[in-house]
Formats: structure tokens, C-alpha cells, sequence
């Protein structure tokens, strides 16, 4: 009985005595990887970055880096690691790796033979993770991307839309009332990852007001959706030119001065407009706008109560207004043809129709002085005409072009004197031809007659004989 009792005693001195040891819990650590890019293109890079941590204080860590050595080179970073703590304050240590992809498929990057222990010397339960990119060919990339650049909605606040929007109509028409300085254009895109350009909050003007709102796909196709926002005018001033039905701009902030041109009131009828002067060109100008919006400067003739388009030739030194030219002054066998300048085409004279080089009247507008110009197209250079090297050009080719008639007529007549020779030439020889056949049939009726003669003696002797 006492011997049971002794052994109850012990069994229960073992267990108070493990009840009392103080519980102990292993560290645990962790090795993160992770890439900046989980897709890649061939011959692309990308970033990969390997973090060893744990909660508690790591004293000494390491590891070898693990990749797909077919589908990546190792561009930059140490493979195998070893390293220890300096402090017991480390919890963490992080390192980079630059890939370079080579060819296309999933590879991975992990890591192996690592071990992470604490500052006691013991070594951490470790929790490893791995990292995967895809690789992609550069066809494969650009079909994957998005070719959707419509838009899911366009409106104007306060506004209604004509015709009612379409992902597939592209240009639409709005009316606001006058004195709408301001519009918001609302625009929704049809794919999160297209992009859109052009919407929100504009200035309009009175009249037509042209916007265009640009939807890019994100393979970088676009689409480009034209919003036409006219906004009724109060008593407008319309004015004819041509054909062209304009309205005169009576908002200073909507033109742009000219170079060398002065801000002037310009009256129209009983209102005061924006207008520019110079005093060198002594022109008035004021800014029209046409059916569509657009807003152009134009020559002003208060007298004769009319309108001229006013365009503006810039060079390197000279700022031209190009102005008509008169018959007289047109030189020698120039012909009268058109050129686009800037977008703005023009009236101008060339010799040869397929030449670089052409002539044009016009105003310097900083001189206020008349010139005919010699324009280069290739070069867009301009510079004043030499009429003295003109002319001079102009007798060189005509000396040149009656030299070479001359030189022309003399081998004409040299050869016709050939010509003429030999003609004779064969016309002797012909000549000589016909004589010796003559003497020839001469001769014969020679010999004929002398054998005739000699016959009719030789009979004559006879006949004497026989008498």
C-alpha cells in the first residue's frame, strides 16, 4: 500500500514539474518573392525581389536563387546568399534580381538550400514562396490588347445630342442659348483601358463651335468622335464673302493679333468690334467665323463695305502679305499656277510648272515695302526677285537657244551640200554609163556599116568580072 502511494507521489511530481517549465515556441521565418511584371515580352526585363523576414530578430540567413535558366538569363544580382545580422534589431533583408526573358512559356523563380536562425543560434521553422512570370511573343502581346476605342456615351449637360449617340456615329450636333460661355462634354468609355481626350469643361463662342472628343484603344487604334456645339447669337452681324455665309466675332478673346498689328475698335454697321490696324500695311483687319466655327482675320474695307481673307507667309526674317499681281509685271512666259503654304493655298507664277521655284506679290509687313518674291518650296525660303538676273538668264537663253540654230543651220546646210554631191556623184556615174553603152552601140553601127561597104564592093568587083 505505502509502495502505491510512493509511486502516486513521483507521477504527480512529474507532471507539477512539467506544468512549471516554462513553454517554449520555435521562431518561424518567411522568404517572400515576388516580380514586378507577371507578364513579359521576349527580350523584355523585369524585376524580382527576395525578402527574408521573421517577427522576431533573424541573426544569420541564406539561400541560393532557383530559376528556368531556358526561358531566363540572370541579368544582375547575387545568386547565393550568406549573411548575418549586425544588430539584434534585424527582422528583415530584402535583395533584387533583373531577368532578361528569352523565350516564351511560364517560368518560375523560387529558392532553395535556405535556412534563416535566430540570435539563441537556433535554427527557424522557414516558409518558402516562389514567383511566376508568363513569356510572350511580341505578336501574342499585340493581340492581346484591347481594339476597343468606342465610347459607351457622349452627352452635353443640358444639352440633347442630334442624332441620339451611337458608338458608331461619330460626329453629332447640339443648340444653346445665347450667352452660354461655358459646356461640359460628358464622355464614358466604352473599355477601361482605352483612353479619352477632348471631354470636360469648354469655352464656346457665339455661333458654331467645333470639339472633337479621341477614344485610343489600348493597341493604340483611335477613334475620333466630332461634336458640333452652336450657340444662338443675340442680333448677329452676317456678312457674305463670296459664297461663304460668316458672322463677324465680336469677342476679342476668341482672335489672335497678328504681328506688328495694333488693337482697334472697328464699327460695323452701329456696334464697335475687335479689330487690329498697322500702321505700316494700312490695313484693317477683324475676325470672321464661317458655319463650322472656324475663325479666320480678314481684310476690312470700310468704303467699299467688304471683306478679303488676310494670310499671313512667315519666313525666317519676313512676315508677308501676299497681294495681287498686275499683268504688266508678270515677267516673260511665267505661268499662272496655285501652292499650298502652310495648309493655305496660293497664288503664284513659274516658268516651268514642275519647278521648285516660284514668284509671288506681296507686303512686307514689317517694312510696309512692295516686292515681287522667289519662293523655294523645298528650302521654304523667300527672298525679293532679280529682275537684272532674271533678264540676264532670260538673254543667256536666248543666245544659247540662236547659237545653237546657227550652229543647227550650218550643219543643215553642209549636210544638204553633201546631199547635193552626191546626187550628182551618181547621176555622172549614171551619165558615164549610158555614154559607154552609147559607144558601144556606135561602135557596132561602124563595124556594121564597114561590113555592109565591104560587101558592096566585094559585089561590085564581082559584077565587073563577070562582064
Amino acid at each position: 500500500m505505502k509502495r502505491i502511494k510512493s509511486i502516486s507521489y513521483l507521477i504527480l511530481l512529474v507532471v507539477l514539474t512539467f506544468m512549471l517549465v516554462p513553454k517554449v515556441n520555435a521562431a518561424s521565418a518567411s522568404i517572400k518573392v515576388s516580380s514586378n511584371k507577371s507578364t513579359v515580352i521576349e527580350g523584355g526585363t523585369f524585376t524580382t525581389t527576395v525578402t527574408v523576414s521573421s517577427g522576431t530578430p533573424i541573426a544569420a540567413w541564406q539561400f541560393d536563387l532557383t530559376y528556368d535558366s531556358s526561358r531566363l538569363t540572370l541579368v544582375s544580382g547575387t545568386p547565393a546568399v550568406l549573411e548575418a545580422a549586425q544588430s539584434t534589431s534585424k527582422y528583415s533583408a530584402s535583395y533584387s534580381y533583373t531577368f532578361k526573358a528569352k523565350k516564351s512559356g511560364s517560368a518560375s523563380i523560387g529558392v532553395k538550400n535556405y535556412t534563416v536562425s535566430d540570435w539563441n543560434e537556433t535554427a527557424m521553422g522557414v516558409s518558402a514562396g516562389t514567383s511566376s512570370v508568363s513569356i510572350i511573343t511580341q505578336a501574342e502581346y499585340e493581340a492581346s490588347l484591347s481594339k476597343d476605342c468606342n465610347l459607351k456615351s457622349l452627352s452635353v449637360e443640358g444639352a440633347t445630342l442630334t442624332p441620339a449617340f451611337s458608338a458608331d456615329v461619330t460626329e453629332y450636333s447640339t443648340e444653346m442659348e445665347a450667352g452660354v460661355t461655358k459646356i461640359n462634354i460628358v464622355a464614358t468609355k466604352s473599355d477601361s483601358k482605352s483612353s479619352v481626350t477632348g471631354a470636360g469643361e469648354k469655352d464656346v463662342t457665339e455661333g458654331m463651335n467645333k470639339f472633337e472628343i479621341v477614344v485610343t484603344a489600348e493597341n493604340g487604334s483611335s477613334k475620333t468622335y466630332v461634336l458640333n456645339v452652336n450657340v444662338k447669337e443675340l442680333s448677329p452681324i452676317n456678312v457674305k464673302v463670296g459664297k461663304d455665309n460668316l458672322t463677324v466675332v465680336r469677342k476679342r478673346e476668341n482672335l489672335t493679333a497678328p504681328q506688328n498689328y495694333s488693337e482697334v475698335d472697328v464699327k460695323i454697321g452701329d456696334e464697335d468690334v475687335p479689330g487690329y490696324y498697322s500702321e505700316v500695311t494700312k490695313l484693317t483687319l477683324v475676325g470672321l467665323k464661317d458655319e463650322k466655327g472656324e475663325i479666320k482675320l480678314y481684310i476690312y474695307d470700310k468704303k467699299k463695305n467688304t471683306y478679303k481673307i488676310y494670310n499671313e507667309l512667315s519666313f525666317a526674317k519676313i512676315t508677308l502679305y501676299q497681294m495681287d499681281m498686275d499683268k504688266d509685271d508678270i515677267p516673260t512666259n511665267f505661268k499662272k499656277t496655285t501652292i499650298k503654304i502652310d495648309g493655305v493655298e496660293y497664288t503664284v507664277y513659274k516658268y516651268d510648272l514642275d519647278s521648285k521655284y516660284s514668284i509671288m506679290y506681296g507686303m512686307n509687313t514689317e517694312t510696309g515695302k512692295k516686292h515681287i518674291y522667289m519662293y523655294d518650296e523645298t528650302e521654304n525660303t523667300l527672298q525679293i526677285f532679280n529682275d537684272d538676273l532674271y533678264n540676264k538668264m532670260i538673254n543667256d537663253t536666248l543666245y544659247y537657244r540662236n547659237l545653237l540654230f546657227c550652229m543647227a543651220g550650218v550643219s543643215l546646210i553642209f549636210l544638204i551640200v553633201i546631199i547635193i554631191m552626191i546626187v550628182k556623184l551618181s547621176k555622172a556615174k549614171k551619165n558615164k554609163k549610158k555614154l559607154d553603152n552609147l559607144e558601144k552601140i556606135i561602135e557596132e553601127k561602124r563595124k556594121n556599116l564597114e561590113e555592109k561597104k565591104k560587101n558592096t564592093q566585094e559585089q561590085r568587083n564581082h559584077k565587073n568580072e563577070n562582064k
